[in-house]
């Protein structure tokens, strides 16, 4: 169980402490469009997408309104992202460590591909995952298992050699659902899914327990 194959990580809320900037994008989100949304613990992990258009339904939006609104939480987001610190404590050495070690990684995102590249240009992270799917990469986004099916697709590796890290309830249930190992980390969120292995309180404790790149 400690010599996978593939690593897939989450973006937001296990490399990069987005939720407060995601939160006050959607709360300007919601200003804008003059509704009260939901609180941010309720969609988190899933793509700005689905969630715009699920909360926006009652006022019957047109593409155009979606479009916009989608597009102005989007860059709210990116702003935030770029002027807060937002990278957790161990990301860096664990990345570091991933790669000097070899191991192959990866990443699995709900967020899109513009904000993905800016969060991963920012902390020069870019080079360490050879497989990187996005929001926009697939139709339906976490807690379906589209974005991690892609990435082991991708990395021809199969779902009992791979372990995916996660924070949210929606990316546990898209992991869960893609049949990979899972753990979760910095959330206490956990799962009955066979092959969840545990919920720790960071990524370096986790690669400890693995015995990864010591």
């Amino acid at each position: 169980m400690t010599d996978f194959d593939l690593l897939i990580f989450d973006m937001d809320g296990v490399l990069v402490d987005t939720t407060e900037c995601h939160r006050r994008a959607y709360d300007d989100t919601w200003m804008l469009a003059g509704i009260v949304g939901p609180a941010y613990e309720e969609i988190a992990g899933r793509k700005t997408t689905e969630v715009v258009a699920e909360v926006t339904a009652p006022l019957k939006p047109t593409a155009e309104q979606l479009a916009e609104w989608v597009k102005f939480k989007q860059e709210r987001a990116r702003l935030y992202l770029t002027t807060e610190k937002i990278a957790f404590h161990d990301s860096a050495e664990c990345i570091g460590r991933l790669t000097a070690a070899k191991s192959r990684l990866a990443l699995g995102t709900g967020a899109s591909r513009e904000t993905t590249a800016m969060v991963l240009g920012r902390f020069g992270w870019g080079e360490s995952f050879s497989i990187i799917v996005t929001g926009e990469d697939v139709t339906a986004g976490k807690p379906a298992p589209e974005i991690y099916l892609a990435a082991m697709e991708r990395a021809g590796v199969a779902p009992n050699r791979t372990l995916i890290v996660e924070d949210s309830h929606a990316g546990l249930a898209a992991a869960a659902a893609s049949r990979a190992y899972t753990a979760s980390v910095r959330s206490g969120v956990r799962t009955e899914h066979e092959q969840f292995i545990g919920s720790f309180p960071d990524v370096r404790t986790l690669l400890a327990k693995l015995n990864y790149a010591q």
